[in-house]
């Protein structure tokens, strides 16, 4: 490989780090709320900035959601797989923690007008 080669692999590689981040600040807004979903039904809804916990109880089993730091993590689950439990915490907009054996599903959304639900 010659030096020329090395240099424009080089400047293709800053190119494509720039339009990146260019495209996440251009089209990324902040996540603003925490959306808990059970069924099809919406359980609670929180700002991603307060920390708290809860505990979400279904017809199914329950979850303990923790929010801290920004981020939502599932931490216990009465499920048999404790899938949930193991997924990473979430903290980006469009990122999801599933319990399918219980039926919830842990959202980070936009702000809506929504108030929370359950406290």
């Amino acid at each position: 490989m010659k030096k020329q080669d090395g240099i424009l692999i080089i400047a293709f590689l800053a190119a494509a780090a720039v339009f990146f981040w260019g495209f996440r600040l251009w089209n990324g807004k902040a996540p603003e709320e925490v959306v808990v979903y059970t069924g099809e039904e919406e359980y609670a809804r929180f700002s991603i900035r307060e920390d708290r916990e809860l505990l979400i109880e279904t017809e199914n089993g329950t979850n303990r959601l923790v929010l801290k730091n920004g981020k939502a993590d599932v931490t216990e689950a009465s499920c048999p797989d404790k899938l949930c439990v193991h997924q990473s915490a979430v903290s980006q907009t469009g990122e999801t923690i599933v319990c399918m054996p219980n039926r919830v599903i842990v959202a980070i959304e936009q702000a809506s007008q929504k108030s929370a639900r359950h406290e």
